[in-house]
C-alpha cells in the first residue's frame, strides 16, 4: 500500500536492508559488530536504521554530494518512521553534528540538522543547535584514529549556556569509527548532560572502519567516493 506523504511502498519498506530485525528499538551496541570499532564511547546508546549498504549508501552520497533533495526527504522519512516505539524521556531535546560554516555555504544544508528536525518532529522534542564548528579543519578520511581524536577536539565546541537536560538525542548521518559523535558526546556531558542517545542512518561494522580510515584523500570528492564503498 503506497502512503501519500511516503516515497515508498509497504512492500519496498518490507525490503530495505536493516541493521537488524529487532533494531532500531534494539540498542545497536549489543551487535559486536558495531561495539568492537566504537571504544572507547562516551555515549549510551546507539540506534540506526542500517549497515552501510545499498540502497542507503546509495541515498546518503546522493542527497550529501550531489544534492538529491528526494533521496533526503525520503531519509528524513525513514528515520522519522523508525521512532515510532522508541520511548524518549518527556524532557529530552535533540541536537545534531555540526557543520562549518564554509561547508555549509558548499553544500547548501546540513543533513545532520535536517535528519534532526525529523527525528525531533517525530518525538515531539526540542531541537537544539548547540555545537559550533570551525572552518578549515582537515576533512576525517584518511586519518588514522588517534588523528581524528586530534583534529575532533580542534574542530568542535559547544556553543551554549542554556542548561540542558539529563537526556539528550544527538544525530548525525552515518558512524563510522564514531570519533566525531564521541567527542560531541563528551561536551555534552562536561555540561552536565547525564545520557545521550545517538540516531543515525548507518553504520559501518569494525571490519569497514578500516577500510574507511584508509581512504587516502580528504576532499570532499575523495570523502564521498570513500563513503559510497
Amino acid at each position: 500500500m503506497q502512503q501519500p506523504e511516503a516515497q515508498l511502498c509497504d512492500y519496498c519498506n518490507l525490503a530495505l536492508p536493516r541493521l537488524s530485525p529487532a533494531l532500531p528499538t534494539q540498542n545497536a551496541l549489543l551487535l559486536p559488530a558495531v561495539a568492537r570499532g566504537l571504544k572507547p564511547r562516551h555515549f549510551d546508546a546507539l540506534y540506526s536504521l542500517s549497515w552501510y549498504q545499498n540502497p542507503w549508501s546509495h541515498w546518503i552520497v546522493a542527497w550529501k554530494f550531489n544534492r538529491d533533495l528526494a533521496c533526503g526527504a525520503l531519509l528524513c522519512q525513514q528515520l522519522a518512521t523508525a521512532t515510532k516505539s522508541y520511548q524518549a524521556p518527556a524532557d529530552a531535546a535533540v541536537c545534531y553534528v555540526p557543520m562549518s560554516s564554509n561547508r555549509y555555504k558548499e553544500r547548501g544544508f546540513n543533513q545532520a540538522e535536517e535528519l534532526a528536525r525529523a527525528l525531533a518532529t517525530s518525538l515531539q522534542l526540542p531541537l537544539l543547535s548547540v555545537f559550533s564548528s570551525k572552518a578549515g579543519v582537515k576533512h576525517q578520511v584518511g586519518l588514522s584514529r588517534a588523528q581524528r581524536r586530534a583534529n575532533l577536539r580542534r574542530q568542535f565546541s559547544l556553543q551554549t549556556k542554556l542548561e540542558l537536560p539529563a537526556h539528550m538525542l544527538l544525530v548525525d548521518d552515518v558512524i563510522t569509527t564514531g570519533a566525531t559523535v564521541n567527542q560531541l558526546c563528551l561536551l555534552l556531558k562536561k555540561h552536565g548532560v547525564r545520557t545521550v542517545d545517538v540516531w543515525t542512518l548507518a553504520v559501518t561494522s569494525a571490519k569497514r572502519q578500516r577500510r574507511y580510515s584508509a581512504a587516502p584523500s580528504s576532499s570532499p570528492d575523495a570523502e564521498s567516493k570513500a563513503l559510497a564503498k
